[in-house]
């Protein structure tokens, strides 16, 4: 058998020069895999997480006192309270509520909500129980409130959800004595009352478009009344103790 002739010391050369060439590209390939699969492997563990518990985390005023607290109080709910001379500001979850004081330590505001899901804004001055009251109910209902001196209430504007809104006046023992309302039906009314509580004047609108003034004594009896009739011609009216008109007019 005729054995195929050896190469050339050329052809070896270029052989061992191809070859070479084909080992550097296959471990720069294994290298460029490699690089790959070690970033791919960091980036879907992330860096470690680091946290700093304490039950109590304390900011230090230049003079060493307390400026910021951060704890937990004895219900589990965590709070935050900064300090600066009398003002100070009280957040917590436990509500949730936040309090703020003015540099008296006295005038400020609060911004809450109560168990009943009710939530509430209160602004004070320095007297701490007078001011403004904002509420809103989970029902739908709200109202402002104006507190005086003595934190009872003397104005009312509410909405209700049953549809009534009204402004109210109070006297000085809370009792209503003006009233300025719109009913659930659209129907606008004012009403002036007396300490007991009865109406002594009242003005409506009526279903019709028809206005109606009406006057009433002590025992909440109809003694006058002025309205308009359905042509627009007025119509009074006064009457008796048992109700019976004394007068007409026309």
């Amino acid at each position: 058998m005729t054995q195929p002739p050896l190469p050339s010391p050329t052809e070896l050369a270029h052989r061992l020069e191809r070859l070479e060439r084909s080992n550097r590209r296959h471990r720069l390939a294994a290298l460029a895999g490699g690089l790959a699969c070690l970033a791919w492997t960091a980036c879907a563990l992330g860096p470690e997480k680091q946290s700093l518990r304490a039950e109590r985390f304390v900011l230090l005023a230049p003079d060493g006192g307390e400026a910021a607290v951060l704890e937990v109080d004895s219900n589990g709910h965590p709070f935050l309270l900064m300090k600066s001379g009398e003002a100070s500001t009280y957040l917590t979850t436990r509500g949730p509520s936040l309090l703020l004081r003015g540099p008296d330590g006295k005038v400020g505001a609060f911004l809450g909500v109560d168990s009943k899901a009710t939530s509430r804004l209160e602004l004070v001055s320095a007297r701490l129980i007078d001011g403004v009251r904002l509420t809103a109910h989970a029902d739908g209902s709200s109202g402002v409130y104006v507190l005086d001196t003595e934190g009872r209430e003397r104005g009312a504007l509410e909405s209700l959800a049953t549809g009534l809104t009204s402004l109210q006046l109070r006297d000085g023992q809370r009792r209503i004595r003006g009233q300025l309302g719109l009913d659930a039906a659209n129907v606008p009314s004012v009403l002036l009352l007396d300490e007991a509580g009865g109406r002594r004047l009242g003005m409506v609108v009526e279903a019709d478009g028809n206005p109606l003034l009406e006057l009433q004594d002590a025992k909440a009896r109809a003694r006058a009344r002025l309205a308009t009739l359905f042509d627009g011609s007025p119509k009074l009216e006064l009457l008796r103790e048992d109700g019976a008109a004394s007068f007409g007019a026309p």
